[in-house]
């Protein structure tokens, strides 16, 4: 009589399960980042609709009447409650009808996702050419050391303690005033692909890269620092690989994980610097509408890009969770 070992049946069991037990912890993640997101329109929502007549009066401007209040208020249902308000605002949005303005009385939706557009696209620019920069730069820095390490670093944090705006218009006054090389205004970008819309592109991709440059820079020296300084790395040194081999196919890979997470704040950071860069060169994007939307008390406009940013930050930290998870193997033993 043959005796079967039960060690296949064993894994065959597990496998399923753990297969079973990440999904449930991806679903957990996903219900998490949803109820965040709802969470943050609620609260943007109520900050913004705190006052009926408040709003009344920014659509109708100053030299409004009482009766034009009240008629305001009742035709748009600004008197029911905030909670109702709000399901009834929640269930448009979801379906694409952002409502309309109070200024100027025209649908949202075609203001924003053009606007949106373009600040992807100028996120995009800006990491193209600044994350190779920053990893390189911070390989070099860990490698190296010494002088060279002392002399970036200072440099790199000195960086990293100027507001967006200072280097924006330090680069403005350098390459537009002075030797004239690019425009000033970023106006262009709303236009046909040309020249010109290359060139409105510059100033803001090089400000908000040099924004990522000493964040991301600083975290690839520290990360294969101790990639090298790791047992790991010592023996493929002992095995006679090539310095170039152990540097940047063993350390820098290790290193993969928090450079990961680095540069998934950089994109969420990136966003909100946004809204700084584009309205110090009046780049045509969802930070300039945001600002111009603020600035007339177009509550509407203001709070279905508020509502936009926040899935983009949910979005964006979501997706780097799982990249981090499964690049790192003791995450994903333990998902």
């Amino acid at each position: 009589m043959t005796i079967v070992a039960p060690e296949p049946v064993a894994e065959a069991v597990v496998a399923p399960r753990k297969s079973m037990t990440r999904v449930w912890a991806l679903a957990r993640q996903l219900s998490m980042s949803v109820l965040t997101l709802l969470l943050i329109s609620f609260i943007a929502f109520v900050a913004m609709n705190r006052s009926a007549e408040q709003i009344a009066r920014n659509a109708l401007g100053i030299g409004v009447t009482d009766q034009q209040l009240q008629s305001f208020i009742t035709e748009r249902g600004l008197d029911r409650p905030v909670f109702v308000r709000y399901l009834d605002w929640l269930g448009h949005y979801l379906q694409g009808d952002w409502g309309m303005t109070l200024t100027s009385n025209v649908p949202i939706r075609p203001l924003v996702l053009p606007a949106f557009a373009h600040t992807a696209e100028l996120a995009l620019a800006s990491l193209i050419w600044s994350l190779p920069v920053a990893v390189v730069l911070g390989v070099f820095m860990a490698r190296k050391g010494g002088v060279f390490d002392r002399l970036a670093f200072v440099v790199m944090t000195v960086l990293a303690a100027l507001p967006e705006f200072v280097i924006g218009l330090g680069l403005m006054i350098l390459l537009a005033v002075q030797l004239r090389w690019l425009p000033v205004a970023s106006s262009a970008v709303s236009g046909e692909v040309s020249i010109a819309w290359f060139q409105a592109f510059i100033l803001p991709a090089l400000t908000l890269g040099l924004i990522v440059v000493p964040y991301v820079s600083r975290i690839a020296r520290a990360s294969v620092s101790d990639a090298l300084n790791s047992p790991f790395t010592r023996n493929a040194v002992l095995r006679g690989l090539p310095r170039r081999v152990v540097v940047w196919g063993h350390a820098t890979r290790s290193a993969a994980v928090p450079l990961v997470h680095a540069v998934a704040l950089v994109m969420i950071y990136l966003l909100g610097g946004a809204i700084i860069v584009e309205n110090v060169f009046a780049f045509p994007g969802l930070g300039r509408l945001l600002i111009q939307a603020i600035t007339q008390g177009d509550t509407n406009s203001a709070l279905a890009i508020t509502v936009l940013l926040g899935a983009m930050f949910i979005a964006l930290s979501f997706v780097a969770d799982i990249f981090v998870t499964y690049l790192n193997p003791r995450l994903k033993a333990a998902r």
